[in-house]
């Protein structure tokens, strides 16, 4: 009987991109380090490449050109829980990270040129321990190239953080409501998608009629005629997924409605922007020219308002950074952006609207359920 043959697991492909990536750079070594954070500004570099997200403060995965790998971690007893994570099989913890480093980089026999991938988090003994061995090379762009090409269980992975931000959005629409806390209504949202399989999350609010912005939730009661505003992130293995949405408590004024639908409008036509090689700039653009048509152009910008999308996760476009007017960096097929036309209206106070969508060679996906509309609590 002829033998079936197994397909690369996601891990055996991720590590063979890395390698060849390493040896197109001249790198004998590649160290992917992490001070053990994780956020929407900074996503983990060693989460990534590892499957481990790290609670220490100095943690770190090697790999030889070879494509030998060990994964070092801080503090030693977090090495059990690696070991359930990772598909590392070199596992090691250690009390001495400068010490356990250097041991490490003499078992690959790793000198000359090093990369680091993260090295604006390497703390400065770690650095000047890895320099004995040979030159240091920021190589960052390892790690963003590879992930550049997504996999299919990526791509996976960051529709399922769309399912889980549209239950927290159930649970932010239920629990808006008269004289419930901003507090009290982040941890049912939070509660809910925690229950729904996210292992980290991330939520911004806003109420009062005329707030400008969206803020960390307070002991505030929300009270009848708000715009209570959710800005819902979901955390699934490193994957973030965003939503924002505004709902009124209360019957919404016509001025309010007709404001949002330009909101919803902006957002529909600018994710057609979200062409693998067009330029981030031109979505941003498409936005803001619907709402200065709108006669809102003098608040499409600083200090009214900061951006009009950001990516999300390794590989995304500008993660945690701003997409504006002159963003120059074109879109690449599954890249997962944030297209948020989050708006102060003068008139109204601030609006929120948005979420992630998914750029495909066949143009943009949307991946949440939640419909892109005002939301309207009377009770």
């Amino acid at each position: 009987m002829q033998d079936v043959l197994k397909e690369p697991s996601m891990s055996d492909r991720k590590l063979a991109k890395t390698v060849e990536l390493m040896k197109a750079a001249g790198l004998d070594g590649l160290i992917v380090y992490s001070r053990g954070t994780s956020s929407i500004l900074r996503p983990s570099y060693l989460h990534y490449v590892s499957g481990f997200r790290p609670a220490g403060r100095r943690n770190a995965a090697v790999i030889s050109k070879t494509g030998n790998v060990v994964l070092l971690v801080e503090p030693e007893w977090d090495v059990l829980r690696a070991k359930k994570k990772s598909w590392i099989r070199d596992i090691r913890g250690t009390t001495d990270f400068c010490a356990g480093i250097t041991a490490v980089l003499d078992r690959l026999e790793i000198t000359g040129t090093i990369g680091i991938a993260g090295l604006a988090e390497m703390t400065g003994d770690v650095y000047a321990a890895v320099r004995e061995h040979g030159r240091i090379h920021a190589a960052e762009g390892i790690i963003e190239t590879m992930q550049l090409e997504k996999m299919p269980e990526e791509i996976a992975r960051g529709r399922y953080a769309a399912r889980i931000s549209d239950e927290g959005f159930k649970a932010f629409l239920q629990h808006s409501k008269v004289g419930v806390t901003e507090l009290e209504l982040m941890a049912e949202v939070d509660y809910a998608m925690r229950m729904a399989g996210a292992d980290d999350t991330f939520v911004l609010l806003g109420s009062r009629p005329d707030t400008q912005e969206m803020h960390a939730p307070t002991d505030r009661r929300l009270q009848s005629g708000d715009l209570v505003l959710g800005e819902i992130t979901a955390v699934v293995d490193g994957q973030f997924s965003q939503l924002c949405r505004t709902v009124v408590l209360g019957k919404p004024p016509e001025i309010l409605v007709e404001k949002y639908s330009m909101l919803v409008h902006a957002f529909q036509e600018s994710i057609k922007e979200l062409i693998p090689g067009r330029a981030a700039g031109e979505m941003s653009r498409t936005m803001n020219r619907i709402i200065t048509e709108a006669g809102y152009g003098q608040f499409c910008h600083p200090p009214y308002m900061r951006a009009r999308g950001h990516g999300f996760a390794v590989g995304s476009l500008a993660p945690g950074g701003a997409i504006d007017d002159d963003t120059k960096l074109p879109f690449h097929a599954g890249q997962f952006v944030v297209v948020h036309p989050n708006q102060y209206i003068p008139e109204i106070g601030y609006l929120a609207c948005g979420e992630m969508v998914l750029v495909t060679q066949h143009g943009p996906e949307r991946l949440v359920e939640t419909d892109t509309k005002l939301y309207v609590n009377e009770a």
